[in-house]
């Protein structure tokens, strides 16, 4: 048997050569006087909407001949071969034809046209009609093209498969919606023991000159044990007593499959107290609340303030949703959207300095939906770290009604609560209209609380909430009796700017006296500058006149990448400015930023000089700042970074943001040649594969091992790896879409098997007398060693047969039987065995060959 070497030969070469070869043979001084007078061959069709295919024709003279079955089957036409001919409809089952070759003749929605000898060809496998009659018939206008060799296609009619593939798209987009996926292969999620992970780490020093100087380090420690996510963040100060009270450590197990416990988390749990807990809760929490969000039907306006131009991230059930940059004055928004379950929202904020707040803001979402029938609870018990103790449990239970109402209630328990250590519960959300939702709670003996909120489709926002206090609680550590509370924001938006508006008026009422705030912000874009106005009032019966303040901040972008930032507070009802600030910015070099900025503090009489650099390494963020005052000077240097250790392959990574619970992983394509799925130790890494949707993705030195860090746990993604990007046309990925779980503090290894595939060619013949040509439109079929078909080809016009896509391994071709039933021939040989060999570039055989002819003269081989 004879084998081509060469990794990258050229099939299509060949081909070509083939082709000319016979052509030249067909049209020389030897061509024998039985052989037909036209010509096959394949050519490339232009099908709108759908693309370029190939399709056989046959040439004769000036004139084009489409195959009717193969055309017809591409479009999806109904066709079926009769006695009369082929016969079928177009689209409608009232709209039916019939191609008679033995009448001449086609009859198309009862009417018949009559055809000449010269309009169509009849080969033992094909029936070729000339071109123009399937525009002039049908309406399918085929136009050919002698010098490019290729047919266009084009029709007014919505062609069965242009139906079915713009159906198909409508599902596919649907799916979408619904957050349906169709993988090739999913990835089963695993439970390890005791797994290493990530590292994070910070430092910041600070010398002073009025005040002592402080050291700060933090350590983030993130792994697998006993299955679950396991966290530990140590926080150590100079100044500060190591307190257990300033630490997070955390355990928690997820299982969404799971019925009854889908969430188990052991050490500082989140509550959702109504009671007043000024120190962390440690103890053990269960939930069957999945962990993945479950599909939003509205939002919830969010917004507050910050340190100036810090970075804000949002996270919903422990999943990053959306973050956004404060503006010059602090302020941020965001839209949180509602998820069925238990909301928990959290906020982290980081600042341009380095510096980051740990500790995360937990908001109590009033809106609590349940999918209708469904029931969820969350049953939460432990101590609260404060000076006495004190023990502290929750339990809530809610029942979905309908998928736009939930009903719930509970019961909580504070130890060292005189008016009643029990406080049972009752609550509901409902949803009124798409604009309207209702939240109301009420716990005996503490408050009663209700919430309105209307948003228009121009999201124009009214939020009205009233809270009722229980005179004689002492449950919640104020004595407030009322809050009335009344919000109005909007969007306000014309050609010169583009802002977010909202007045809100807030009344507390006291055993003894009433404070009413009011606030008019205005925040965004004035004629491109970030613009940020704020007006205060303040105001107590006990005072005769009211406390008015507004507060302007404005980022302007300079000539050569300079940005400043003035701020400005000037109080109306003492008619003076209180204070000042202007902070002029520059990126440096590749990943550094320089500032300078004063501040006058008129009230205090303080005047504060600073100047800073940052810098962002691959490794870490690293920041300088010197703040020089009349009344204090402060020096300030840090640095913060992250470990991330690959215990799949022993590889340490370094980065400059967080890593703590954050998922990443291994992917290893490798050259599977036993094709069992397994990386086995010969099988070697296949270097450049590229995905096409990914986080933040690398590659070793090789290029044979690509991680991707910083992903969220717990969702499911879909990695769709770029089958193009492989080297070499013979490998092959049998699953380019896989779906994966995420899971935290962890590297997950994911083996991509790349199958070798090899290439068989060859040609069949027709003998005709003592003349051979090369036959298309013949079957041949493709056996494994188990009998197996492995293929099926089709012979081309010039006899040529080729498929790639063979497993290593033993085969036997054969034309197909029954096909050589129907023509009346016999092959010779009747089956051809051959080998596909083991192949890091895969194995070629371009030897096999059939000679057909008819039964009642038999040929040797």
């Amino acid at each position: 048997m004879q084998k081509s070497s060469p990794a990258f030969y050229s099939v299509s070469a060949k081909k070509s050569l083939i082709g000319l070869l016979l052509f030249i043979w067909s049209f020389s001084g030897y061509a024998q006087e039985e052989f037909p007078q036209y010509d096959e061959l394949a050519v490339e069709m232009n099908v709108p909407d759908i693309g370029i295919i190939e399709i056989p024709i046959a040439i004769k003279g000036e004139d084009a001949f489409i195959p009717v079955r193969e055309l017809f089957a591409f479009l999806k036409i109904k066709n079926e071969k009769t006695e009369s001919g082929i016969s079928g409809f177009i689209i409608h089952p009232d709209s039916t034809y019939l191609i008679n070759p033995a009448a001449a003749e086609i009859t198309y929605k009862n009417q018949t046209h009559q055809l000449k000898e010269s309009d169509f060809i009849e080969s033992p496998t094909t029936l070729y009609l000339k071109s123009n009659y399937f525009g002039e018939i049908f309406g399918l206008h085929t136009n050919f093209s002698f010098r490019s060799l290729s047919v266009k296609l084009n029709t007014d009619l919505e062609l069965p498969i242009i139906k079915e593939m713009r159906l198909e798209k409508m599902r596919e987009n649907l799916d979408r919606v619904k957050g349906i996926v169709q993988p090739d292969t999913a990835i089963a999620r695993e439970h390890p023991f005791f797994k290493t992970g990530m590292l994070d780490w910070g430092v910041i020093t600070t010398q002073q000159s009025e005040i002592e100087n402080d050291n700060r380090l933090t350590l983030g420690l993130g792994t697998i044990f006993l299955g679950g996510e396991t966290n530990l963040l140590l926080n150590y100060s100079t100044r500060i007593p190591f307190d257990s009270r300033n630490q997070f450590y955390q355990w928690r197990y997820v299982d969404n499959d799971s019925k009854l416990f889908k969430q188990v988390t052991a050490g500082r749990i989140f509550t959702r107290a109504t009671s007043s807990l000024f120190a962390p809760v440690s103890g053990v929490q269960v939930s069957n609340s999945p962990m993945h969000n479950r599909r939003s039907f509205g939002t919830y306006s969010l917004n507050d303030y910050t340190e100036p131009r810090w970075t804000v991230e949002l996270y919903v059930n422990n999943i990053l949703v959306d973050f956004t940059e404060a503006d010059a004055s602090g302020f941020y928004s965001f839209e949180v959207p509602l998820m069925y379950g238990n909301t928990a929202v959290s906020l982290r904020h980081y600042g341009p300095w380095g510096e980051e707040r740990v500790e995360e803001r937990m908001i109590n979402i009033p809106y609590n939906f349940v999918p209708k029938n469904e029931v969820e609870y969350t049953l939460s018990a432990g101590i609260v770290e404060d000076e006495d103790n004190r023990r502290f449990s929750r339990f809530n239970l809610n029942y979905g009604l309908n998928n736009s109402m939930t009903i719930g209630g509970g019961v909580e328990y504070l130890s060292d609560v005189v008016s009643g250590e029990f406080m049972p519960f009752v609550n509901s959300s409902v949803r009124i209209t798409s604009g309207v939702l209702f939240a109301g709670e009420y716990m005996y003996g503490v408050k009663g609380e209700g919430i309105l909120s209307y948003r228009s489709p121009r999201n124009f926002q009214v939020d009205l909430n009233y809270v009722k206090y229980h005179e004689d609680q002492t449950a919640i550590n104020y004595n407030y009796l009322e809050e009335r509370k009344i919000s109005l924001s909007a969007p306000i938006r014309t050609r010169s700017f583009s802002m977010f508006s909202r007045f809100s008026i807030n009344q507390i009422i006291m055993p003894t006296t009433e404070f009413t705030t009011a606030q008019l912000l205005l925040s965004g874009a004035v004629m491109g500058i970030s613009t940020n106005l704020t007006t205060y009032g303040i105001y107590n019966d006990r005072t005769k006149t009211p406390t008015i303040y507004s507060s302007i901040s404005q980022t302007y972008r300079l000539p050569y990448r300079f940005l400043f930032s003035p701020q400005l507070q000037y109080d109306f009802s003492r008619d003076r400015m209180n204070n000042l600030i202007l902070e002029v910015e520059r990126p440096v070099f590749q990943g550094g930023f320089l500032n300078l900025a004063y501040e006058n503090n008129l009230i205090r009489d303080s005047h504060i000089f600073e100047v800073g650099l940052r810098y962002t390494f691959d490794f870490a963020q690293t920041a300088l700042t010197s703040r020089i005052g009349n009344r204090n000077s402060s020096y300030v240097q840090s640095a913060r970074g992250s470990l991330l250790l690959d215990d799949n392959t022993g590889h340490v990574m370094t980065s400059n943001r967080t890593a703590v619970s954050k998922a990443a992983l291994t992917i290893i394509p490798f050259l599977d040649y036993n094709n069992n799925g397994i990386k086995d130790p010969m099988e070697p890494g296949v270097p450049g594969l590229e995905l096409k949707n990914t986080g933040r993705l690398t590659y070793n030195e090789d290029l044979t091992v690509l991680r991707i860090t910083e992903l969220q746990p717990y969702v499911d993604i879909m990695l769709e790896i770029d089958p193009t990007s492989l080297d070499n046309i013979a490998w092959r990925i049998p699953n380019p879409r896989i779906k994966v779980l995420t899971v935290p503090n962890q590297f997950k290894e994911i083996h991509v098997p790349v199958e070798v595939m090899g290439e068989v060619a060859g040609m069949v013949y027709l003998k005709s007398g003592n003349s051979l040509r090369g036959q298309g439109r013949i079957i041949i079929n493709i056996f494994d060693e188990s009998g197996d078909q492995a293929a099926r080809v089709l012979s081309e016009g010039d006899g040529y047969f080729t498929f790639l896509g063979l497993s290593p391994g033993k085969y036997t071709a054969e034309i197909d039987a029954s096909q050589l039933e129907k023509l009346g021939y016999t092959a010779r040989p009747s089956e051809k065995a051959f080998e596909i060999e083991v192949s890091e570039y895969g194995d070629i055989v371009d030897d096999l060959e059939f000679v057909l002819s008819p039964e009642e003269t038999p040929s040797s081989e």
